[in-house]
């Protein structure tokens, strides 16, 4: 089926439709991934991954630097997403899971 292209407009671009980036959080394959996931996963990862190292938690020390306006550095940044992410994926999860989304496997 032939669509013609309007210049300008966003999404008329065959290209545009086709592609679609996997790690958007509304992404099908992303939302396909959170709802195959076991909770329990999430809740593995939060804990582990979200907190380390543990004495005190890396993401609170991160926090609080942002607070007082010392984040700065790019890795202090990389240091708040990686550390963070694992809580972002929870909370989708659970949101899925609230609203009745599938529980996975």
């Amino acid at each position: 089926e032939y669509r013609p292209v309007t210049p300008g407009v966003a999404g008329s671009s065959p290209v545009n439709r086709a592609i679609s980036f996997p790690f958007h959080p509304e992404s099908p394959v992303m939302l396909k991934f959170i709802d195959e996931t076991p909770l329990h996963i999430f809740v593995l990862f939060a804990l582990a991954l979200g907190l380390a190292p543990f004495v005190p938690p890396h993401l609170w020390e991160k926090f609080q630097m942002l607070r007082a306006g010392q984040l700065t550095a790019p890795l202090d940044w990389f240091d708040v997403f990686f550390h963070g992410a694992p809580w972002a994926l929870l909370a989708v999860k659970l949101a899925r899971l609230s609203k009745g989304r599938p529980p996975g496997p």
